[in-house]
């Protein structure tokens, strides 16, 4: 028997030992009432007495109740999470507030260790398992080449454009810059067109997109860049900040 279902017994019995004892003493009361000069008053009091112990038992099972579903909310929520069902959406005020856990995306997101597979198709997949984890409508994975400072697109994820994304050197560009000051940029003013998604619906343009350096011993070994049409929050950004040495250390293998 868990505690509500205990605490829930407990008030019952408690409701039910008041009654009995206030019928108990009503009737031995009833002649002293009868006798007492301000007998209406007296009524009164045992009436208010009466409500104030219904009123208090009401209270308490209410708050049982509202214990009992919180705890379910949670139980289904942490359930959820370890499943990996639950995706993690913007405008969730409880997800802004709550830090997300680096260790747990690392393994949805990562590819296994032992998967052979080029570089392209390692950056592919990471974006892939970032769009669905997240509310990512597009992303591009740029990899910096080994001694030197030009960034090359390798992997794309609902790119649709007509050229492909161009190489960058590291302060050029905005992503150049990203790479340049290891800082991530959000971007929620982006022009018209600046990135443009295609499906069966017709075309349209994400309100948001953030660039991420990927940075690892105070170098940026790549940059990611995602769209969304929400908002990015901190804690996304917190996130990927964390997740960046494992990320660049995978990147480096290739």
């Amino acid at each position: 028997m868990n505690k509500i279902s205990l605490y829930k017994i407990i008030a019952f019995t408690v409701l039910l030992s008041e009654l009995i004892i206030f019928f108990i003493l009503f009737g031995h009361l009833q002649k002293i009432i009868e006798d007492y000069d301000y007998s209406e008053n007296l009524y009164l009091l045992l009436g208010l007495a009466t409500l104030l112990t219904v009123t208090l038992f009401v209270i308490s099972i209410l708050a049982t109740y509202r214990k009992e579903s919180n705890d379910k909310y949670n139980r289904d929520r942490l359930i959820e999470i370890k499943k990996g069902t639950k995706k993690v959406d913007f405008d969730n005020e409880s997800d802004q507030e709550e830090s997300l856990d680096v260790e747990y995306y690392l393994k949805k997101i990562l590819p296994k260790a032992n998967a052979k597979i080029d570089i392209t198709k390692f950056t592919e997949k990471v974006l892939s398992n970032i769009a669905k984890e997240f509310d990512i409508v597009q992303g591009l994975f740029f990899v910096k080449e080994k001694d030197k400072d030009i960034y090359n697109i390798t992997g794309k994820y609902a790119y649709f454009g007509d050229e492909e994304p161009e190489s960058f050197n590291i302060g050029q560009t905005l992503s150049g810059q990203v790479a340049k000051n290891k800082k991530t940029l959000v971007l929620e003013e982006i022009p018209e067109n600046y990135v443009t998604i295609l499906s069966g619906l017709g075309s349209s343009s994400p309100d948001h997109v953030i660039i991420i350096p990927i940075v690892w011993e105070d170098k940026t070994h790549a940059i990611i860049e995602l769209a969304s049409f929400k908002e990015f929050k901190s804690n996304f950004i917190d996130l990927f900040e964390g997740m960046a040495e494992q990320i660049a250390q995978v990147v480096l293998k290739y």
